[in-house]
């Protein structure tokens, strides 16, 4: 059978979130005159023939805001159909730039916390997968081995809201789920997203994210019961696309470099690893040997985020 070609035009778009010293993301209304005038979106605009998107990103924000992109990142690269057409956003986080953003074509502009985006209404279909990925932290603790039966160390200098994993591979998996309950509840209470490894029925019943080595997924159809929101450790690119089937959210991609905890595995290297992460069509984080400062590395080489054991003041 013959693929159904989709004869909507493709149309090519830079977008970008702009990020303040508060944590609050840029929103504009489309102006009066232009299609669905009177909805919020991310600013951003038409990338023309022979630019790239980051080059794209930097004029629209300077036409649109009034302001000069200096550095970005991407975060999610994907295809919103409408009726009469589809569109590829090519979104990156806009964390460097000079001058105050101002509705230079006569838009409204608001700043609001990502959780709050959506009270903005009405807004375009586009805005809601790009909260999503906004939702998915740049940072990744996971924590670092503990005898059966003592609390894990919790770490100081892990930003709030990041996502911080519960493993423990030498407990059993009743010593695991009798920790996992008050373990979860202190995670939270520090402002940060739980993950766990072992039960994802268990984890779904806490409300914690669920995280599949490559073995687990391999093993088990993902389930109605399992929890939203899903991470899967891959390694090469066959691995990606099947995660990518099996349902994942996210990947956890590595390694990058020799790592302690899998001194036997080839590490990839940032070139490798970056082929990998930017075709793998969903967020990715970098796994293997890495630091929290290696963070600006990692996304330049196209990750979302950095997962780690080091790097973190555990006490």
């Amino acid at each position: 059978m013959n693929d159904v070609v989709d004869a909507r035009p493709l149309i090519e778009v830079a977008c970008g979130v702009v990020l303040n010293p508060a944590g609050e993301a840029l929103m504009a209304q489309r102006p009066a005159g232009k299609i669905a005038a009177g909805y919020w979106e991310f600013p951003g605009g038409k990338i023309e023939g022979g630019e790239s998107a980051h080059d794209a990103l930097v004029r629209e924000l300077d036409e649109e805001l009034g302001i000069r992109v200096h550095a970005s990142t991407p975060l999610i690269d994907f295809i919103q159909p409408y009726t009469d057409r589809r569109v590829r956003l090519a979104t990156a986080w806009v964390r460097v730039y000079t001058g105050t953003p101002s509705g230079r074509e006569g838009q409204a502009l608001a700043w609001a916390r990502p959780e709050r985006l959506l009270e903005l209404t009405p807004h375009l279909p586009s805005v809601a997968p790009i909260l999503d990925a906004l939702c998915w932290p740049a940072a990744y603790a996971i924590t670092p081995a503990v005898a059966t039966g003592t609390p894990p160390p919790q770490p100081s200098n892990l930003p709030v809201g990041s996502l911080i994993r519960l493993r423990q591979p030498q407990w059993s998996d009743l010593a695991y789920a009798e920790a996992a309950s008050h373990w979860v509840a202190r995670q939270r209470a520090e402002g940060f997203q739980p993950v766990l490894d072992r039960d994802p029925s268990h984890a779904a019943a806490l409300g914690a994210m669920f995280h599949a080595s490559e073995a687990c997924w391999r093993r088990q159809a993902r389930g109605a019961d399992w929890p939203r929101r899903c991470l899967a450790s891959v390694h090469d690119a066959a691995g990606i696309r099947s995660a990518r089937e099996w349902g994942a959210d996210a990947l956890v991609l590595g390694q990058v470099a020799s790592s302690a905890t899998h001194p036997k595995r080839q590490p990839l290297g940032w070139p490798a690893w970056s082929a990998l992460a930017l075709g793998a069509g969903l967020r990715t984080y970098a796994i293997g040997g890495l630091e929290p400062g290696a963070l600006a590395m990692a996304q330049v080489h196209g990750a979302h985020g950095i997962a780690a054991i080091g790097g973190w003041d555990w006490h």
